[in-house]
């Protein structure tokens, strides 16, 4: 077999990922960029037939591209082939006819670029581009300017806006007035090639509404690591703060059903309380009748101051059960704590003033406040104080021991303790879940609510039986910060 005449490749052609072939399919020239290209050195791919020896995979019958060939003198396509080790390529080629000096044809010059990595980058870009649209959460891409370049579907929920009408604009659009400066200095963070992590905060819907989001920042950088913009990616968690007000409704219904009960528990001692300044009333007002009748009209007078005392102290006492039982939102604040204990004491200690119960208070000066909610605190030591009165029942000696002091830490620690039996260790292991109780007629919750509302004031309730004997129960309190500037040179 001759070879066809071909005019001089120049260097240019040999350095270029092009070969040459006759009519017959086989190669005639094959350059180094061929080489570098495919892997088959100049001397194994002259003679091969170009196609068999790179395992081209057509995208059309290869008749109907050897026809455009002849007809035009050229065809540009894309490839399938197969390097000398086996990997699979993607190429663009371009396919030129040669003709002899006659004009008529002679050779194909093929010259072929790989672009199987762009094709691999355009998938990938494709299927993150899918996963970032497919996404619940709202993905926002901005340029170093601050203009929005990408805004997915569920931005467009989010929001109520179409990414057409985003693109192109600053974000201020779905920021609240009030939010403009932070949003503004932890972009510039995120500039300075910082990451924020995950943040609160609220966006604006088309409608006017709120969208409480849970918000990230990202800088973005090019291939060269240059920093040209940045991505944020927001989670709605309108569901989440839902179900967080919900369960702070619940838990204050069931720590209002609490006191309830524990109010139930002894309301026939309340009657016995009640009844005490009711009877005093009567004796006085008798008193006083007969006083008068006498012409006694000085002591007629003092039998009276007597009955409003009286009257007085069952009027407090019908009080601080309705402040006791009243149901309202939390209030948080710096309160007096010694008068928080005695207040509950005089609860706890309703119906047991027959019992030789000895009250012994041991509050330190250093922790006289505390930020707490008075009702709410007020349960937890009514709790602490029954549940010590019962364990004494019976006892020898029957101290109940109310104290406060200052830890190291800061926080302010109150303790309850009495001279019972102490605990049984079946009951210590579980003390504080729901439905463990000593007591024959108890529910078991007293405990666990009461554990509950510490926690919610940022402190916690712990038990122990001292070496002496009965059961001490602790928990802490937040204590106020420590006054500043004017106020604190004032004292």
């Amino acid at each position: 077999m001759s070879l066809p005449i071909i005019p001089d490749p120049g260097i240019a052609l040999a350095l270029a990922p092009a070969l040459l072939r006759g009519l017959d399919g086989r190669i005639v020239f094959w350059g180094q960029g061929a080489e570098s290209l495919y892997g088959w050195p100049a001397e194994a791919a002259i003679g091969a037939d170009a196609h068999a020896l790179l395992a081209t995979e057509f995208p059309i019958p290869r008749t109907q591209i050897e026809a455009v060939l002849r007809q035009t003198g050229v065809w540009r396509g894309e490839l399938h082939q197969q390097a000398r080790d086996g990997h699979r390529l993607e190429i663009a080629a371009h396919w030129a006819l040669l003709r002899d000096a006659a004009g008529q044809p002679s050779a194909v010059l093929e010259l072929g670029t790989d672009i199987t990595a762009h094709r691999l980058a355009a998938a990938e870009l494709a299927r993150m581009s899918a996963m970032i649209e497919a996404c619940e959460d709202a993905i926002v891409a901005r340029d170093s300017a601050g203009r929005i370049i990408s805004w997915n579907q569920a931005a467009e929920r989010m929001s109520g806006y179409s990414a057409a009408e985003m693109l192109g604009r600053p974000v201020d659009a779905v920021v609240p007035a009030e939010l403009a400066a932070d949003e503004a200095r932890l972009l510039a963070r995120v500039h300075r090639g910082e990451r924020v992590e995950r943040y609160e905060t609220t966006r604006l819907h088309r409608d006017g509404g709120r969208v409480p989001l849970s918000v990230s920042l990202a800088p973005i950088y090019d291939s060269d690591g240059q920093l040209v913009g940045s991505v944020s990616i927001g989670r709605d968690i309108s569901r989440r703060l839902s179900g967080q007000k919900a369960l702070r409704e619940t838990r204050a219904e069931l720590v209002h059903l609490s006191r309830l009960s524990e109010l139930g528990q002894i309301a026939s001692a309340l009657a016995h309380e009640i009844n005490q300044p009711l009877t005093a009333i009567g004796n006085y007002v008798s008193g006083a009748r007969r006083l008068l009748a006498s012409g006694n009209t000085a002591a007629a007078l003092t039998a009276l101051e007597r009955v409003s005392e009286q009257a007085e102290r069952g009027a407090q006492i019908v009080q601080r059960m309705r402040d006791f039982m009243r149901k309202r939102a939390i209030e948080m604040r710096v309160d007096d704590l010694p008068e928080v204990i005695d207040e509950a004491c005089t609860l706890a200690l309703i119906g047991v003033r027959d019992r030789p119960v000895r009250v012994i208070r041991r509050l330190d000066p250093a922790a006289r406040v505390a930020v707490l909610d008075r009702v709410q605190i007020e349960q937890v030591l009514f709790n602490l104080m029954r549940n010590a009165i019962e364990a004494m029942a019976g006892a020898p000696v029957q101290e109940l021991t109310l104290a406060t002091g200052r830890r190291d830490d800061g926080k302010v620690e109150v303790s309850v303790a009495d001279t019972g039996p102490g605990l049984p260790e079946e009951v210590r292991r579980r003390l504080f879940q729901p439905f463990v109780t000593t007591k024959p007629n108890g529910l078991g919750v007293g405990l666990s609510i009461c554990r509950a509302i510490v926690q919610a004031h940022g402190g916690e309730l712990s038990a122990e039986d001292p070496p002496g004997g009965g059961t001490v129960f602790r928990f802490t309190l937040e204590a106020p910060p420590p006054p500043t500037g004017e106020e604190g040179a004032d004292r």
